[in-house]
């Protein structure tokens, strides 16, 4: 599915953390984590990009030998004077809850991404969930984008709302949580938030469930409800909306179709990918995960809700 073609190519821009996770299945200390790692983990399987993250001199750079492999470029790497951005979090029975535990942002806090002249001219890009004023940043430095995506958090939310709502305004697609919907538009409904954001500026608006799957909304379509694939022995979520947005950005950018239907599929895309992330701790899953296998969990999820 891979494509020679800057037009084709992704752009990704997020952090890079080592992360301590406990859940009911374990505990990994020092895991490979972050939501530019997730997103170029999943996106690789389906088209090149280029990763754009900073990490501390103490970042093991054999544990990303996996994206160098898949051909990801990471000139945009730096490797900045200081330690990693390290977070720490333990998981509910129920685990769609969690308790961050402690952060420490290390090279993190000052982040100023520079982008190599290939990035800046990618198709598509994928701004992961980071400060709103360094996306906006990277946004105005990119040269000829057919799709820009973006994510955020509560906190940017309530404290750069200004800023979160330029981007609202300038991005064609919008991903978000159901949480993150009710702060942005004050309703508590999936299908209204998801309407009012559409009138503020993208052209797709993607909100987030977790194990509830996703809705797609776009401008006069009806809405799309993908279910999450099923799992009977989910190990950590952690990662796993990252995956999503990863494999479904990846998907478009490798096919370059950006009809209602494709849209559609690259949903799918996205949950079936996530599916395979919370299987392990970390990014183990998505290390080793082919593209036979989403392929497989791909068609036994269309086989799963045909009707």
């Amino acid at each position: 599915m891979r494509e020679n073609n800057l037009s084709h190519e992704l752009t990704v821009v997020g952090s890079a953390a080592l992360d301590t996770i406990e859940t009911p299945s374990g505990r990994v200390e020092d895991a490979l984590g972050g939501s530019a790692f997730y997103i170029g983990a999943a996106a690789s399987m389906f088209t090149p990009l280029h990763l754009i993250a900073v990490v501390g001199e103490d970042f093991p750079m054999a544990e990303i030998a996996f994206l160098r492999a898949r051909g990801v470029n990471l000139d945009g790497l730096e490797v900045a004077s200081g330690a990693t951005f390290r977070w720490e979090g333990r998981y509910h029975e129920n685990m769609n809850h969690r308790d961050t535990i402690c952060t420490k942002l290390g090279v993190f806090e000052g982040f100023k991404p520079k982008l190599p002249r290939k990035a800046a001219e990618a198709g598509f890009l994928l701004l992961a969930n980071i400060d709103p004023k360094v996306q906006l940043e990277v946004l105005r430095k990119m040269k000829s984008t057919r799709l820009t995506a973006f994510d955020t958090m509560n906190l940017w939310i309530n404290e750069r709302r200004s800023l979160v709502d330029q981007l609202i305004r300038k991005v064609d697609v919008v991903i978000v949580n159901d949480e993150e919907l009710s702060l942005l538009t004050g309703t508590n409904s999936m299908l209204n938030g998801g309407l009012e954001l559409l009138r503020r500026g993208p052209r797709y608006v993607v909100v987030k469930k977790g194990e509830h799957g996703a809705i797609l909304l776009g401008r006069d379509q009806p809405p799309f409800l993908c279910p999450a694939y099923p799992l009977s022995a989910p190990k950590d979520p952690t990662g796993a909306g990252d995956t999503f947005a990863g494999a479904m950005i990846g998907y478009l950018a490798a096919t370059g179709e950006l009809s209602p239907f494709n849209f559609r599929r690259a949903v799918v895309y996205g949950t079936v990918t996530a599916s395979f992330a919370v299987e392990e701790f970390g990014l183990g899953r998505l290390k080793s995960v082919t593209f036979e296998e989403i392929e497989e969990r791909f068609r036994t999820f269309q086989a799963m809700v045909e009707f």
